[in-house]
């Protein structure tokens, strides 16, 4: 099948960060070499950095599935696009997911788009767009019972992102004054238990992290000198953080890192964070 992920460009009144930052889609890029491998043809459009209307691309690319990511304030441009979608098309299914689509589905109801993921985003696309193709009625609670288990996982078992499919974006994105900057993410979830935060909503409260020499593979793969690790936190195990420095220095990789932490872990590790800094982060 052919599939179509889209990142929505966020309404022109809205007060957002693109002024400041426009990362690499890496939820898309995830989505695109795991269903790749399933044997379905994926494209990827930035509506961000492209200049024309949604229905230039659906013309393009005639896809049989959109999948559309966003968050709360990409709600309405998202149900505007599956409008104009289906005003082309209205054999293409279109998919909505993200993390606002996880924890507040209800959000995107709409005549116009078929199926709201709210689990597991990667494993769920496969399984639906396998329903799809084989013209198989799609049980969607059964889908979403079912995957809500991997947020308990303690390894993340998918291929790494396939970030050839933003190739001809890839040096519109940044981060403040980190230039050309590509994502990387290496646990999920938080173990901290903080009422306020949003984060710990799409794990279920679970914190999992993923093994240091899949992440250095996934290192090596990245042209990029900027690197923005985009965990809801990085610094949590010392021992890790260790280790990690130390993998960094055996394969020679040499980059500068962009990361978010806890005032407490930085004010109690001192030693730890001249480690970090002494690989050039």
């Amino acid at each position: 099948m052919k599939v179509l992920l889209v990142r929505p460009k966020p309404h022109k009144g809205t007060i957002g960060l693109q002024n400041v930052m426009i990362c690499e889609p890496l939820e898309l890029e995830y989505l695109s070499s795991n269903i790749e491998a399933e044997g379905h043809t994926v494209d990827i459009i930035d509506m961000i950095i492209e200049k024309k209307k949604i229905e230039h691309y659906i013309e393009k690319y005639k896809p049989n599935v959109v999948g559309i990511t966003g968050y709360i304030a990409h709600v309405n441009i998202i149900k505007n696009y599956a409008k104009k979608i289906k005003e082309c098309d209205d054999s293409i299914k279109i998919v909505v997911g993200g993390v606002h689509a996880e924890v507040n589905p209800e959000d995107f109801v709409c005549d116009e788009i078929d199926y709201i993921i709210r689990a597991n985003g990667i494993r769920t696309f496969i399984e639906l767009l396998e329903s799809i193709k084989t013209n198989k009625e799609v049980n969607l609670e059964a889908i979403y019972n079912e995957n809500t288990k991997c947020k308990k996982d303690t390894e993340f078992k998918y291929l790494p992102p396939d970030r050839e499919k933003v190739k001809k974006y890839r040096s519109k994105y940044y981060y403040m004054f980190h230039r050309n900057c590509s994502l990387i993410k290496t646990s999920f979830g938080c173990p901290y238990n903080c009422k306020f935060c949003f984060c710990k909503e799409i794990t279920d409260g679970n914190y999992f992290y993923r093994e240091l020499d899949d992440i250095i593979r996934e290192l090596k793969t990245i042209q990029e000198q900027e690197i923005y690790i985009v965990d809801d936190d990085f610094l949590v195990d010392r021992n890790r953080i260790k280790e990690f420095c130390h993998l960094l220095k055996k394969h020679k990789i040499e980059k500068k890192y962009l990361i978010y932490a806890r005032a407490d872990f930085i004010a109690d590790n001192e030693e730890t964070i001249e480690l970090f800094k002494s690989v050039r982060t």
